[in-house]
């Protein structure tokens, strides 16, 4: 099977007729306030798209006292993205169509919400090219959004840094490196096993915690439980530590020795 000739990952939805869609950079400024008081308050949230980051499910995991095979059982859905042929995370709907977290006065899980929706109404996506990965911004002005006849006024970056999404954005990008890499024209799509890897690797930080501690691992690859220590109790430098293991599993001429990576993981 051959992949699309597309070296940009389609990670954000195409505008509609009930939208207007327009290219902004970190400067560009916009007026929005988003309150209960407005008659749209929540509709954004209702048949909404959300892919979830492997840092997304992390933070909603732990805000839910679930564990992340838990969370990934009873609240999101899989799809194949078509350019990488890896699996991707997305929010599955209550039967309503409604965000699964969204309660009549807002969301649930405000302050664990996911990226997309930190970001909203500015979308984001990105494209890998010569000189590394480049974002591409969006403002969305959705017909039916009163929050934009509201008068606060914004930067695209003020914006980011007032919703918290730079905190989310950072652990993102190794995993959206990895997309896009695995995207680029002549790489040959992964075959099943390595699809099943990925999904467990990147998203179920649990299951790979077990993995690591539990299998032959460790000695497979030249580590002990000394140098992994860390990882056994601290979530995020074994969220880096997974991506360097599927850049490894995806890219292995490309990628550093595990132990290296794991050194990075630990220093950051």
């Amino acid at each position: 099977m051959e992949k699309p000739e597309n070296d940009k990952l389609p990670l954000w939805q195409d505008s509609s007729d009930t939208e207007t869609r327009t290219a902004v950079s970190p400067e560009s400024s916009f007026r929005f306030h988003c309150h209960a008081g407005l008659a749209c308050f929540n509709r954004c949230c209702r048949e909404a798209t959300i892919i979830l980051s492997p840092y997304d499910i992390l933070r909603l995991s732990r805000s839910l006292g679930l564990t992340t095979g838990e969370f990934l059982r009873r609240h999101t859905r899989r799809e194949m993205e078509g350019y990488s042929g890896l699996p991707l995370v997305l929010m599955k709907p209550a039967r309503t169509g409604d965000c699964p977290f969204l309660g009549e006065a807002g969301c649930t899980v405000y302050s664990d919400r996911p990226a997309a929706c930190r970001l909203f109404p500015v979308t984001q996506g990105s494209e890998l090219g010569p000189e590394g990965m480049r974002d591409r911004l969006f403002l969305r002005r959705l017909d039916y959004c009163l929050g934009f006849h509201e008068d606060k006024e914004w930067t695209v970056a003020s914006w980011q840094a007032d919703q918290g999404f730079p905190e989310f954005d950072r652990p993102r990008r190794a995993w959206l490196h990895l997309l896009l890499t695995q995207a680029q024209p002549g790489r040959a799509l992964p075959d099943d096993r390595m699809v099943s890897q990925f999904y467990m690797v990147a998203y179920d930080l649990d299951a790979f915690r077990t993995f690591v501690f539990e299998s032959a691992f460790l000695p497979v690859h030249g580590l002990t439980p000394e140098e992994a220590q860390s990882l056994a109790a601290d979530d995020l430098p074994l969220l880096r530590f997974s991506a360097a293991y599927l850049e490894l599993l995806l890219f292995p001429e490309e990628a550093p020795p595990l132990r290296q990576a794991l050194s990075t993981t630990l220093a950051d």
